[in-house]
């Protein structure tokens, strides 16, 4: 099992949903907790959050698709603490429902700035800090169920969240086929998570803003247990957190939340790419499950 009593942990997009979630938990452990995001109003308050359950926890402005943002970043932690001993490469967007032909061109450099470079920087920059310390470390990045299988309506977010995948998994094979082991590699495949991700298009920078468009209005997020999550699968933050925290303490390099939907997703996908099958489309399959045990729970 993993010891968190004061380790250090850099969280990116730790103001809230699962990066938050996770902080929290680790905090709870013992961990010493540096939360970074790009929102600074939801970073103070996570930083105050955290302080006031008696978490050791600072809060740092980051922007992940700026190296010298992560640089910047990395001199202030590095001021701090003596070493990292993990980072949750967890910083990530997703844009509203749309088809690809309506995607600009702007909609697709923002989720691969954030997306796939975000986790690029991470993955380099704490992979050479991390082989630097005689307690090497663990990186663990937040992917998607979404790197599973194409996902209509979705497509920046899906086709990132398969390249950053392919990125972890890539540091993992290298790492074993060069025996070293001081840097661990993990990826978490979550399904739908209580987090602020769908409203990410009201806080658009300004240099990925299409032109003549406004800001995007908040919407409520759903909830576990009402009719508009059930049909989702969706979970707490917490309860996630918890799940991959208990798959990290087993050394486990693919994390799932949503184990039963994403290993069927797997399945189905194998059969298209090997059979020859139509091509598996996430939106259809997973509201498909929901349903089926909704059903069922009747």
């Amino acid at each position: 099992m993993e010891n968190y009593k004061d380790k250090v942990i850099v969280v990116t997009g730790g103001a809230n949903g699962i990066g938050y979630a996770i902080a929290e938990a680790t905090g709870k452990l013992g961990a010493k907790i540096v939360v970074t995001d790009i929102n600074t109003e939801w970073g103070k308050e996570a930083e105050k959050k955290l302080n006031a359950q008696g978490i050791e926890a600072s809060y740092i402005e980051h922007d992940v698709t700026k190296e010298e943002s992560w640089d910047a970043m990395i001199a202030k932690v590095k001021a701090q603490y003596k070493e990292v001993n993990y980072l949750f490469n967890n910083a990530g967007i997703m844009l509203r429902a749309r088809p690809t032909g309506s995607t600009t061109l702007k909609d697709w450099k923002w989720l691969m700035d954030v997306n796939f470079w975000g986790v690029l920087f991470g993955l380099r920059k704490f992979t050479d800090i991390m082989q630097g310390q005689e307690s090497g470390g663990l990186i663990v990045t937040t992917c998607s169920t979404a790197s599973v299988a194409p996902f209509s309506m979705w497509a920046p977010y899906t086709v990132t969240k398969a390249a950053s995948l392919r990125l972890v998994e890539t540091y993992q094979c290298e790492a074993t086929y060069m025996g070293e082991d001081k840097v661990r590699y993990a990826a978490i495949m979550p399904g739908t998570v209580v987090s602020q991700i769908s409203n990410c298009e009201c806080h658009r920078p300004e240099e990925y803003r299409n032109e003549g468009e406004e800001l995007a209005e908040e919407q409520p997020v759903s909830q576990p247990g009402t009719p508009e999550g059930e049909a989702l699968g969706k979970i707490s933050a917490a309860l996630c957190a918890e799940r991959v925290l208990k798959q990290i303490d087993y050394g486990y390099t693919y994390i799932y939340t949503h184990r039963d939907l994403t290993v069927g997703l797997m399945v189905e996908q194998f059969d298209s790419m090997m059979l020859n099958k139509p091509v598996t489309d996430q939106l259809v399959y997973d509201f498909g499950y929901y349903q089926k045990k909704l059903e069922r729970k009747v």
